[in-house]
């Protein structure tokens, strides 16, 4: 890794647990719960959580050396996050703006999926540098 890379992204391994416990666990589920909400409210707002949320989980990934660590950094990241969206959806009473399909459940399933590939893609792309 670069010294400029590193300066950037500071390496999960020497980052203080409370930091550890925030960037692994609650930010994906405050992220996820803001997605929740923003699916009764605007397709638009919802899908830019999306990218953003994609974004998150490369760098995410970035935080650890190589694809294996940081896919176990994603398939957490991404469960969490998909969960939560669907936990705040159960509380609201608003219609979907983006359509889930017949089996929202699925949706847990395949954010861990995407999460997995997009932390193992920052581990990477954090080897390279």
């Amino acid at each position: 890794m670069t010294s400029a890379k590193r300066q950037i992204i500071r390496p999960f391994s020497e980052q203080p647990v409370f930091s550890k416990v925030f960037a692994a666990v609650f930010a994906p589920v405050l992220f996820g719960s803001l997605a929740g909400w923003l699916l009764g409210v605007s397709a638009v707002g919802y899908l830019i959580a999306q990218v953003v949320a994609t974004i998150g989980g490369v760098l995410a990934g970035m935080e650890h050396v190589g694809p294996r660590t940081g896919a176990i950094r994603g398939v957490i990241g991404g469960t969490l996050f998909g969960s939560s969206i669907l936990f705040i959806r159960s509380l609201t009473d608003r219609a979907d703006e983006v359509s889930l399909g017949s089996a929202p459940w699925t949706l847990v399933i395949i954010t861990a999926v995407v999460g997995t590939i997009l932390g193992a893609l920052g581990g990477r792309l954090s080897r390279i540098g």
